[in-house]
């Protein structure tokens, strides 16, 4: 089983895959990728070209494009939903998603950091 690898979308703060990647995590971001600006479709099947969990705070779309993905038969390497709360929080409720679910978990799957 796989450590999940992290790729954020533009909403995120990017200080967000800074930490992670400061906990041994390899994140990135749309900043880091220059994929700013391009479709929620466009980055959620980047992010799963370079096998990374997409992190967003798009509570609104993100869940209905995986509906569309699974109903479709399209994969992709997994989202992760999360309110816009503190860079802590979000890593905190990050940290011990990771520790229960790999990269493998992930894969389909849509997650809301928020039950973590």
């Amino acid at each position: 089983m796989s450590q999940i690898r992290i790729y954020t979308d533009e909403d995120v703060d990017v200080v967000v895959a800074e930490v992670l990647k400061l906990r041994g995590f390899q994140a990135s971001t749309t900043v880091g990728h220059n994929k700013l600006g391009r479709p929620d479709l466009d980055q959620l099947r980047y992010a799963g070209s370079i096998r990374a969990v997409i992190l967003t705070h798009n509570v609104q779309d993100y869940p209905r494009i995986h509906g569309e993905f699974i109903a479709r038969g399209e994969s992709h390497a997994g989202i992760i939903v999360a309110k816009q709360v503190s860079v802590g929080e979000i890593v905190r409720r990050f940290l011990r998603l990771a520790a229960a679910l790999s990269a493998e978990d992930m894969e389909n799957r849509l997650e809301y950091l928020s039950n973590w």
